[in-house]
């Protein structure tokens, strides 16, 4: 290709108007450009750009951020819902004042006494967008993982449930493999008492017991009946492999 051929003055120019998330796509079009694009864009600036798309991933051990911020982009099941996430565009409408004080009293309740293993935080002012984060219950193959959640919270909250989707890569009956998450709380069985925290922790519930009768992932539904060591073989892979970034980027 042509442009692959271009003098670095040239590509740099061109890739000064890239977004952070194309910048790292450029990165892994060939070695030349991943060299450029390291060497003429800082750590510092890949640890902003890894903040601001990943709010919640609170490591601060690490030296090489670009490294950090191309691992956590390959464990995401949808670059679309990064997308998303990151306009924060608002729904047409209007917020209730209800809304906004139990949105707020939630938001408090989160930051002064999270359940462990628990945490989120809204991404724009409305809190439309949030992002949340699951540590992996130890009794499970997900333990030692950290999973990312993207939440949107429509306007007609607590009325409406959130719609809540993974955004790191798992292996689980109940989790399709866009994200999309399966559970009885948000689809059918909505109830006014629910919280942000009481949905986060039922999702995390359900990484020690899938519901296998009726699942997003029949085929997983079914390892996880007929081979349970097979299942949690694979599932600890892809923890490993996707969700434990804090450790393995700083190695």
């Amino acid at each position: 290709m042509i442009i692959k051929n271009l003098p670095p003055e040239v590509l740099l120019v061109i890739f000064s108007y890239l977004d952070d998330l194309s910048l790292c796509s450029a990165a892994s079009v060939c070695t030349y450009w991943n060299r450029l694009l390291q060497t003429h864009i800082s750590m510092e600036t890949w640890q902003k750009f890894t903040k601001v798309r990943w709010p919640l991933f609170g490591s601060s051990r690490q030296k090489d951020w670009f490294k950090t911020y191309t691992a956590l982009m390959d464990s995401c099941f949808c670059r679309m819902c990064l997308t998303q996430m990151s306009h924060k565009s608002t729904p047409i409408g209007e917020q209730s004042a209800w809304r906004q004080r139990r949105l707020k009293n939630e938001l408090n309740a989160i930051r002064s006494d999270a359940p462990d293993g628990i945490d989120a935080v809204p991404l724009d002012a409305q809190c439309c967008h949030w992002q949340a984060v699951i540590s992996g219950p130890e009794d499970s193959p997900y333990a030692g993982g950290m999973f990312f959640l993207y939440l949107q919270m429509p306007l007609t909250y607590p009325i409406d449930p959130p719609i809540v989707r993974f955004l790191t890569k798992i292996i689980h009956p109940n989790i399709s493999r866009h994200g999309d998450v399966g559970i009885d709380a948000i689809e059918h069985n909505w109830s006014l008492a629910l919280t942000i925290s009481k949905v986060l922790l039922s999702i995390q519930s359900l990484l020690t017991d899938p519901y296998t009768e009726v699942c997003m992932e029949p085929l997983l539904g079914k390892m996880y009946q007929e081979d349970r060591q097979k299942f949690d073989q694979l599932a600890r892979q892809w923890t490993w492999k996707y969700a434990m970034n804090d450790f393995l980027c700083h190695k």
